[in-house]
């Protein structure tokens, strides 16, 4: 298990964790710097009143001889208790650089004035990080270490006679439950993460269950439409001989439009089905020999302004750039939004002229579909009225817009038409599409 990671960065990429790992990494350190630098200071000063310890003093004081006089803490003193804390924020970038310098700062300390009170607040934190993040070896030589040279530099600088045992076992005892309660901390989080990955596994597979039931019922209810349009238009084309030209290239472009739904339509329903999000490598129960692209990209602008031409509608098209330069997400949102736009124009003003224009610079991609009236509205038989700025199909066009972190607007123009324009950044290959 990756402890570290999971104790450090839950959900790295989730805004909504910044805050938390902030306060994580700074505010659980206020405790600790309180702890040790006032705390330790207002320990040093505390004095026994009495010879007899009767009156006044911590209660460790009492039946001292002389009780408990007061230590003068100089800044040199003071400045390795704030050192110790100031380093505390960096514990979990790198957690055994912390220890050891809070390890020097507590024995320097301790080398310094006879210590009183709590002066390894910011050593028993920096301890248990270092536990947490797997170092145990480097947090049970610091606990060791700590064990041997705190009790031991009274004697050794010649401010007690000899070792004092209390200190001792006081010492032993803390790095102990320190250790102990760090190891009991480590196993709580390890479960609370395996349960984690248990509940994003059972999630993952719920996905699964949910894209094989989606699969299922654009089968149903689009696919066995689609063969039957496709089915009837290539029948009535081969029984309509004498029908005028008009009428066979509509059917014509009936059939075609239909069969290239279909293979489009079979390729997104193998992604739909690839629990592991893979694309299917089949068409039609039989190998490409590559995998498809599950949508199409700029590369086939031009086929579908040819439908759209097909269809009687008048499209112009310009495309500068390198449209080789786009990929993924990017080059499927483009291309779906000119789709989409030029769709409008065949359904809602079939009697407009519509220009499609795409640039395509190192780092955007500027999509523009505009249309104008180009002669009397009288021929525009079939036109479903303008369209609504708040439709569905402009809210799908702004959500690829914004899966990019890209704009669109779209609205109305002064001449009777419709415009509507985008701006994609270009984006890696591998990005995924979140929605």
């Amino acid at each position: 298990m990756d402890t570290d990671r999971t104790l450090a960065d839950p959900a790295t990429d989730d805004p909504r964790w910044r805050g938390r790992r902030r306060f994580a990494r700074v505010g659980r350190v206020l405790p600790v710097a309180f702890l040790q630098v006032p705390g330790t200071l207002v320990a040093s000063r505390w004095a026994s009143g009495a010879a007899d310890g009767s009156a006044g003093g911590p209660p460790w004081a009492r039946g001292v001889a002389g009780g408990l006089q007061p230590v003068e803490i100089g800044p040199a003193a003071l400045a390795l208790l704030v050192v110790g804390v100031v380093v505390l924020p960096w514990r979990w970038r790198f957690p055994r650089s912390v220890l050891l310098v809070t390890l020097a700062t507590t024995v320097g300390y301790a080398a310094l004035v006879s210590p009183r009170g709590p002066f390894v607040a910011a050593l028993t934190m920096a301890l248990a990080n270092a536990w947490l993040r797997g170092h145990r070896w480097w947090a049970t030589a610091a606990a060791g270490a700590a064990v041997v040279l705190l009790p031991s530099a009274e004697p050794v600088l010649g401010r007690s006679p000899v070792l004092d045992l209390g200190a001792v076992l006081l010492a032993v005892a803390w790095a102990t439950v320190t250790l102990a309660v760090s190891e009991l901390v480590r196993v709580r989080l390890e479960r609370v993460a395996e349960r984690r990955r248990q509940r994003a596994e059972a999630d993952r597979r719920r996905a699964a269950d949910e894209r094989v039931r989606i699969a299922r019922e654009l089968h149903d209810s689009v696919a066995h439409s689609m063969s039957l349009i496709n089915l009837q238009a290539g029948v009535a084309l081969h029984l309509g001989a004498d029908l005028p030209d008009q009428t066979r290239g509509s059917l014509a472009n009936i059939r075609d439009s239909s069969r290239e739904a279909l293979v489009e339509l079979r390729t997104i329903l193998g992604v739909l089905r690839s629990v592991d999000g893979t694309p299917d490598r089949t068409t039609n129960g039989a190998s490409d020999g590559a995998e498809r692209t599950p949508t199409a990209g700029l590369d086939r602008v031009a086929d579908l302004v040819e439908r759209a031409r097909a269809a009687g509608v008048d499209v112009g098209l310009t495309i500068d750039g390198d449209r080789s330069t786009v990929h993924g997400i990017t080059d499927r949102n483009a291309f779906r939004i000119v789709q989409e736009s030029v769709t409008n124009v065949m359904k809602h003003a079939p009697g407009h002229r519509a220009d499609v224009t795409i640039s395509i610079g190192p780092d955007v991609v500027d999509l523009v579909v505009a249309d104008r009236p180009s002669g009397p509205r009288s021929a525009d038989v079939g036109s479903s009225g303008p369209l609504a700025p708040t439709g569905n199909g402009i809210i799908g066009m702004r959500e690829r817009a914004n899966a990019v972190d890209g704009t669109l607007s779209a609205g109305p123009t002064t001449d009777g038409g419709w415009r509507v324009a985008a701006r994609l950044p270009v984006v890696g290959p591998d990005r995924e599409d979140p929605r």
